[in-house]
């Protein structure tokens, strides 16, 4: 009896995958290109307390639904979607860096059964650096931009001294206010690392009076 061989799918709409282009075969995307243009990357460039900033993708209503359905429902299965359709140019990129993630709460990986950053960012290959943590139980998407608490005493850095004289990518999914990232950076400079710089998978678009309230803090060019 001959075996039916199994058929490559989109990760995101299911639908069979075509990818015969060089950049998806360099890159094994687990993606259509039809799903791939509606998470319309658009590598925006942005500043952080002077540190330069990489966001992947625009915070829209399809990029919000992909996160939540990625670590809200537990899919685990879509940890590739974001970062694997840019893995090779990306690692090329940040080529000798050490990955920095942002943390989550240890209750909430237990209950997913996986860190959301942590699956995001293998795909590139690069070391990752664990040293942040939440002390407590406390999550950003609480609330609106003006209610959100202050994570000053909320996020900590343990054995920083392996930052030393490396250079760090300190990364995240979705950056707001980008209060936690400010928060990181001011942990991690403490310890001088050769070169700084973020990366995150989304960015969501501030309105005018929003970006009034964090005037200052974040820079978009």
């Amino acid at each position: 009896m001959k075996l039916i061989e199994p058929i490559e799918c989109c990760k995101i709409c299911f639908k069979e995958l075509k990818n015969n282009t060089f950049h998806s075969l360099l890159n094994n995307i687990e993606i259509c290109n039809s799903c791939m243009m509606k998470m319309d990357p658009y590598f925006k460039t942005f500043y952080i307390d002077n540190i330069k900033a990489l966001a992947i993708y625009r915070y829209d209503d399809f990029i919000k639904q992909l996160i939540y359905q990625f670590k809200g429902c537990f899919d685990i299965e879509l940890k590739n979607v974001f970062l694997g359709p840019y893995r090779f140019e990306l690692s090329l990129l940040f080529y000798s860096y050490y990955l920095v993630p942002l943390p989550s709460s240890k209750e909430h990986d237990e209950k997913r059964g996986f860190n959301h950053v942590l699956e995001s960012f293998k795909c590139l290959k690069l070391p990752f650096l664990n040293v942040l943590y939440k002390n407590k139980n406390h999550k950003q998407s609480e609330g609106n931009i003006f209610q959100r608490k202050d994570v000053s005493n909320v996020i900590e850095i343990k054995n920083g001294e392996l930052i030393k004289c490396k250079k760090i990518l300190i990364v995240d999914d979705i950056c707001t206010t980008g209060s936690s990232l400010r928060r990181a950076i001011e942990l991690v400079k403490k310890y001088e690392p050769k070169e700084l710089k973020i990366l995150v998978i989304a960015k969501r678009d501030l309105t005018e009076q929003e970006k009034e309230y964090v005037k200052g803090k974040i820079e978009i060019i």
